[in-house]
């Protein structure tokens, strides 16, 4: 019986040792094809040369608005190495292997895009034009609906467009468990499992430890199937470059309660467009950061704190009746079990589930200050600038207000920096001064903790019981007490002071509409390069003799050279700024 166990124990060390050689394996092999993949990209990207012309696209009737979104999404190097890795393509050079694609992907939105991207990027001695032909048909089979000159809007266009993308993406990168009882799965799984062996097999007696991997490593590397454990390789799954992360919090006036951070992603910004005559994009971006306070929002402490009171009024009532001979004393059990409860909460945990508990919000609802931040700025920025005006007799009319612009953003004044306040509900998010003015970003360049730096601090704070509102990671940091700090520089001794970063964009394109609310006509400004292949870029506050930084002014199939302060003084709809890294 032993041996028998023995002989078991053995047989499952090295079925782990093949698994964990083959998980090393597999996630090398992933890893160092899509590191090469993005050098070639990045590579051919940087060997091009701009031609005299770039290609335009030919208005069907009203479709500039399609012209404008495909234009400015093609001046993108992000999009355009994510679209590449969506579609596999290798950047292919001479000697490779031809690229073979399923039917999935040929028929995509990705490869549709891309295809449609590569083409607009093409420099050209002469004009010339195309129909964007592919791209709305995959959009169409897609959305089961019709691209139309009915749509006539860019930045619904352009919703759509990210939406289908991110949607293949979690069709292409997640596939569905795939059930035991079909018999084709079944001789899948067997194929893939006596390759898998062989492949470990043939390099299991060369691999160290380190190549071997760990079982984090393993666990990455292949994805287990809810319905018996079948893995099979993962591929590394691309990002969408417009996708982003925002936080937004709320706050009680009367309570001074916190509720918990809340993220949603993003894939673009709108921005309201005050009814001035002028105003700059940082007027706008402060109008979004900024701190507002709501009328219509229940804070969940206060009706806690309202429930116990009601509860113990209730308590008071049975005791007094109890002695009378009237009350029951089951009820004052629960009644004193119920104010325990939400008494716990109040002071530990006021997000806590009280099943069981009838909740009394107070007769009057407290005023609560909302304010949404950028917690994670994605690679690609997209502001949509909302000029529409909205008349209390219906109409609809459109905002002309200047909004002033530059080639270079700084995001770091609107986005969380680690440091987060839970404590003042009238004070900003993050210690950034978003409603400084000019004078505020005129000031060195805010930066924000890094993801390390959040890791460790988050990491900090476990197995401890906090008091909201007395203790937490804000009180542990501004600690003056020396056991405290000691206590802070042991958790992680390789870092003495968090990693920092800034939150710097360029502008890449500029979608601009003439005429009214309900009809007129879009162009794209999209920056042009050099014929060394590199952007004109001058260093910021320098008074040099370098030329002006160009752009391509695309209306249709009308292709021309511009100064970029022509791009700047334009009446922007849709701006497009890429992470200046």
């Amino acid at each position: 019986m032993a041996s028998s166990s023995n002989y078991h124990l053995s047989a499952i060390a090295a079925v782990t040792s093949i698994a964990l050689a083959a998980s090393g394996y597999a996630l090398s092999t992933s890893i160092s094809d899509s590191k090469r993949r993005r050098r070639r990209i990045a590579t051919k990207i940087m060997k091009e040369r701009d031609g005299k012309y770039i290609q335009g696209l030919i208005n069907t009737g009203n479709s500039c608005f399609v012209n404008a979104v495909l234009q400015a999404l093609a001046t993108l190097t992000c999009l355009r190495s994510y679209l590449a890795e969506r579609v596999d393509d290798p950047a292919e050079e001479p000697g490779d292997a031809p690229v073979t694609r399923n039917e999935a992907i040929l028929r995509s939105v990705a490869y549709a895009l891309y295809t449609t991207v590569e083409m607009l990027n093409r420099p050209l001695a002469r004009p010339r034009s195309a129909l964007p032909t592919d791209i709305i048909e995959a959009l169409e089979r897609k959305t089961k609906g019709t691209i139309n000159r009915d749509q006539q809007d860019a930045h619904e266009l352009f919703q759509i467009i990210t939406s289908a993308l991110t949607a293949e993406e979690e069709d292409q990168y997640n596939p569905r468990a795939t059930s035991l009882f079909d018999p084709t799965a079944l001789r899948q799984m067997t194929l893939e499992t006596e390759a898998l062996t062989n492949n470990a097999m043939e390099n299991f007696e060369t691999s160290s430890m380190s190549s071997i991997g760990t079982m984090g490593s393993m666990w990455s590397s292949f994805s287990v199937s809810t319905v018996g454990g079948h893995l099979h390789p993962r591929s590394r799954r691309p990002r969408n470059p417009f996708t982003g992360l925002a936080a937004s919090k709320i706050s009680c006036m009367k309570c001074s309660y916190t509720a918990p951070i809340r993220h949603h992603t993003f894939d673009n910004i709108s921005l309201t467009v005050p009814q001035t005559s002028s105003c700059t994009l940082e007027n706008c971006l402060d109008t979004y950061t900024k701190v507002d306070t709501l009328t219509d929002f229940q804070c969940r402490k206060c009706v806690l704190i309202s429930t116990a009171e009601a509860l113990s009024r209730e308590l008071d009532l049975q005791r007094s009746q109890v002695e009378n001979g009237t009350g029951s004393p089951e009820r004052i059990k629960r009644l004193e079990l119920d104010i325990h409860r939400l008494k716990d909460a109040i002071h530990f945990n006021v997000e806590a589930s009280l099943k069981g508990i009838s909740l009394q919000p107070p007769a009057e609802m407290a005023n609560t200050t909302k304010q949404t931040m950028f917690a994670n700025p994605p690679k690609a920025l997209c502001l949509h600038l909302s000029r529409s005006v909205y008349h209390p007799s219906g109409n609809i009319q459109k905002n002309h207000c200047n909004v002033k612009f530059s080639e270079f953003l700084n995001l770091s004044p609107y986005t969380t920096n680690g440091f987060l306040n839970t404590g003042d509900p009238s004070a900003a998010l993050s210690s950034h001064n978003v409603s400084g003015g000019s004078s505020a970003r005129l000031m060195p360049s805010p930066s924000r903790t890094s993801r390390t730096s959040l890791v460790y601090l988050r990491n900090m704070a476990g197995g401890q019981r906090f008091v909201h509102g007395r203790d937490g990671l804000n009180v542990a940091l501004k600690s003056k007490d020396e056991d405290d700090q000691r206590i802070i520089r042991n958790a992680l001794p390789s870092m003495t002071l968090p990693s920092l970063r800034g939150i710097q964009y360029r502008l890449s394109a500029v979608v601009v509409h003439y005429g009214g609310h309900d009809s007129g006509h879009f162009i794209t400004y999209r920056r042009k390069k050099l014929p060394t292949g590199l952007d004109i870029r001058s260093p910021l506050e320098t008074n040099d003799s370098r030329p002006p930084t160009k752009f391509w002014r695309c209306s249709d199939q009308t292709i021309e050279e511009v100064d970029i302060n022509v791009v700047l003084e334009s009446e922007a709809y849709m701006l497009f700024y890429e992470r200046d890294v």
